[in-house]
């Protein structure tokens, strides 16, 4: 039984509204309305709430690779913990080494000694060969007075007169937003992935099988706190380590701010009610962007994923001089349907009759959008991809490259107990709580997501079909994508 002409959004812990999304048809012969149908299904799986959004999803079906070798640069914007190693090692493995500008870092800030000396201090060369860079360093913005430091080193490169003229373009990378701060909490900001190692292999030597969560009887805290007493017995009474006393930087930290410097360190709630959290870990999935909205100011906040970050504003019903909402739920996801979905504002299919006027009036409330039809404001994304779903990422960014998939891709370690393990459910809904803005990017990043699959699925088949139109070299192209399992 197809849905009804109106589907109905209900409201939701995360902050949804409640709205209509537009009529649409059931499915039929007709690619159009199909497509019209597709975009709605996708809406409703994702819980997209803006009126235009099935509308701007559609716009997916329409839209074509143009990504050139010859003509574009790219850039992976690596927010760390999402799994981008792995992207990082992909473009090396898929384009080659020569082609990687040098100081770009597959799991760091960008060294921009290494690409001073080699290539800004160094002899022009008669031509640079260099196509791709990734680091943990923001692109955006490249123009006005907020611009990164990274854009002004493309500025710089660009203006080479031996380098050819490139068009300077985006990839990132997208995870689950309490799994991302789950990550970043237990291996960036507390080790406590080493911990929990060490306290599973002392179990092993005693015959006891591992465990990962609360429920097995795993305590974070307890853990952490062997760290602060063993820290407490290294700290001369100065507040600094005994000098015969050897001291890793929580050691320093614990003796020369106190016992409690690093409570955060002791779970997933005093994370999210500390003053860090606050102040370091708020809206991690902006920054690729730039702004979730296009009526935001855009703000390159810092250059790269170690400083903090700045939230959007405290909440998420302020008023402008008009009495009108200036952040929506509603206005992130279809900024994000139009930015991260690279859509061209001014190209765009109208598939309901009357439809122009709210064409006119998303092109108006998207006046600060990053897509213009002159020109690229700032980069726009050729590929982005989701953690969660990797390998459908994978398999998509060699599509966008035109590449045939590697037999082994690169796939970094994971965790035998994720972070993710002791963390709950109510630790999920406490950051869905806070974080509405990023659960609203990455749920409208799936959806895209699913449009972007799916076409490349059915345009691989399709070539299959009929491989006697195609040449040996495209044939065995596409046979690549069915033998990486990118069709299932």
């Amino acid at each position: 039984m197809w849905i009804s002409n109106y589907i109905f959004a209900i409201s939701y812990n995360e902050g949804y509204t409640a709205t209509f999304l537009p009529p649409h048809p059931a499915p039929d012969n007709n690619v159009r309305t199909n497509y019209t149908f597709v975009a709605h299904e996708i809406a409703l799986k994702w819980k997209l709430t803006s009126i235009d959004a099935p509308y701007l999803l559609e716009q997916q079906f329409y839209k074509i690779n143009d990504y050139n070798p010859n003509t574009d640069f790219l850039h992976f914007d690596h927010i760390p913990k999402t799994g981008g190693t792995s992207i990082s090692d992909l473009l090396r493995d898929t384009l080659g080494q020569s082609y990687i500008l040098p100081g770009s870092e597959r799991s760091g800030a960008f060294n921009y000694k290494v690409m001073n000396a080699t290539i800004l201090l160094s002899t022009p060369k008669e031509e640079y060969p260099y196509i791709v860079s990734y680091a943990h360093e923001r692109l955006r913005p490249i123009h006005g007075q907020n611009r990164t430091k990274l854009a002004k080193l493309f500025e710089n490169y660009f203006a080479l007169p031996n380098n050819k003229a490139k068009r300077l373009r985006q990839l990132a990378v997208l995870r689950e937003p309490m799994d991302l701060r789950a990550s970043t909490h237990a291996m960036a900001l507390c080790s406590i992935n080493g911990r929990v190692n060490n306290f599973n292999s002392k179990r092993k030597k005693n015959g006891l099988e591992p465990i990962c969560t609360p429920e097995q009887g795993l305590n974070i805290s307890s853990l952490w706190g062997e760290v602060v007493e063993k820290a407490m017995e290294k700290c001369a009474s100065n507040g600094t380590i005994a000098t015969d006393m050897k001291a890793d930087k929580y050691d320093r930290a614990l003796c020369r701010r106190g016992r409690h410097a690093y409570d955060i360190c002791r779970g997933s709630m005093e994370l999210l009610a500390s003053e860090h959290y606050r102040r370091g870990m708020r809206s991690l999935l902006r920054g690729i962007m730039g702004r979730y909205t296009a009526q935001q100011k855009l703000d390159k906040s810092v250059d790269h994923y170690y400083h903090r970050h700045t939230p959007i504003e405290d909440g998420y019903a302020v008023k402008d001089e008009h009495g009108q909402l200036r952040y929506t739920l509603e206005k992130i996801e279809e900024y994000v349907l139009i930015d991260l979905g690279g859509i061209d504002m001014n190209i765009m299919h109208t598939p309901y009759q009357g439809y122009e006027k709210r064409i006119r009036q998303l092109r108006s409330n998207s006046s600060e959008a990053i897509i213009t039809s002159n020109n690229i404001v700032e980069p726009d994304f050729v590929w982005y991809g989701i953690t969660e779903r990797m390998d459908e990422s994978m398999c998509l960014l060699y599509y966008t490259l035109n590449a045939k998939p590697l037999a082994q891709p690169p796939k970094e370690r994971v965790m035998k107990c994720s972070p993710t393990s002791w963390w709950t459910a109510a630790d999920r809904d406490k950051v869905k709580e806070m974080e509405p803005a990023d659960y609203t990017v990455w749920r409208t990043a799936n959806a895209i997501l699913d449009i972007r699959v799916m076409k490349m699925k059915e345009d691989i088949k399709a070539k299959l079909k009929y491989e006697d139109n195609l040449t040996q070299k495209e044939i065995d192209l596409n046979r690549a994508f069915v033998d990486a399992g990118c069709l299932e």
